[in-house]
């Protein structure tokens, strides 16, 4: 895959890992998540896509979060998964930023 390629998908990741982490800060209002999970359990599925796709390092990290989107629907409970889910999604954008200007 071109250098070019990967860099706008590792950018649209970390555009991504942003979007769900405000997802998961929104979800911290309470009956919030309810609405927010409409758009942070496609938006995990499409990170794998591109986790595996550039191969940047975030897969796991990543299938950590799609498990932690959905224990997050449970109630009381939750919030615990959506502190998890605002860490992993804060370090895979680390994680992408330092690679980011790798390429």
């Amino acid at each position: 895959m071109r250098s070019d390629t990967i860099r706008l998908l590792n950018l649209l990741q970390i555009l991504s890992e942003v979007a769900i982490a405000v997802g998961y800060l929104l979800g911290l209002i309470p009956f919030v998540y309810a609405w927010s999970c409409a758009w942070v359990i496609p938006l995990v599925f499409v990170n794998l896509v591109f986790a595996i796709l550039t191969g940047n390092g975030t897969t796991l990290k990543t299938i950590i979060n799609i498990a932690l989107a959905f224990l997050s629907l449970i109630p009381l409970l939750g919030y615990v998964f959506r502190f998890g889910g605002i860490v992993v999604s804060g370090l895979n954008m680390r994680e992408l930023s330092k690679r980011r200007n790798n390429y």
